[in-house]
């Protein structure tokens, strides 16, 4: 039997989908753009998982940065809400529970005092996973999205990047310094379009 291919969900069903979700934002939030980016994409997948968010930080994040979706006004929330009730089950188990620890425990360690920085530290740990670029996974417009996001998260840890290196590369170097181990390409890397251009002679470590 031949293979079923199932279609990427449209960018028009992602914006949608984000665009319903920020009309319920706080005022001008600083990361109520990128979680309705990343909410809106699972969502569009039919897996919320795939946010990196547990079921416990999903409903953190729908109260703290889109507040309006805890009442049901109108016809278009109520059918947001339905989504995100059908799958907002336990987070599952990440696939690469030792890299996932390594950089949570780096991001942490250089986190902000912002309330949405844990969340925004579980998001980037397990976009790491996926094969493509950092900004793509994440459902962003392009790199300045996650450089702009890294500063307001982890400043420092922006600072440190002197090479220019791609985020989901340092982020990947940096984890595995700080737990004072030789660098690793993060899982993600090893099916990445660009893993030759990002790691050369070295692509096969």
């Amino acid at each position: 039997m031949d293979a079923i291919f199932i279609a990427p969900p449209a960018a028009r069903d992602i914006d949608a989908l984000a665009s319903a979700l920020l009309a319920h934002a706080s005022s001008d939030h600083p990361d109520a753009r990128f979680f309705a980016t990343v909410i809106g994409k699972s969502l569009a997948h039919g897996d919320l998982a795939r946010t990196g968010l547990s079921s416990v930080e999903l409903a953190e994040v729908l109260a703290s940065v889109f507040p309006g979706t805890q009442d049901g006004a109108t016809a278009a929330l109520a059918d947001l809400q339905a989504r995100l009730l059908a799958y907002a089950t336990p987070g599952q188990a990440s696939p690469q529970p030792d890299f996932t620890r390594l950089l949570r425990v780096l991001l942490e360690a250089c986190g902000g005092p912002a309330i949405t920085t844990p969340w925004v530290t579980s998001v980037l740990a397990h976009a790491c996973l996926r094969p493509d670029h950092l900004w793509r996974d994440l459902g962003l417009k392009g790199r300045d999205d996650v450089t702009a996001l890294l500063t307001r998260h982890y400043p420092g840890l922006v600072a440190r990047n002197t090479q220019n290196l791609r985020w989901k590369k340092f982020l990947a170097y940096s984890a595995f310094e700080h737990a004072g181990l030789p660098a690793a390409a993060a899982p993600g890397c090893s099916d990445c379009e660009d893993r030759g251009f990002c790691y050369g002679a070295s692509a096969g470590s």
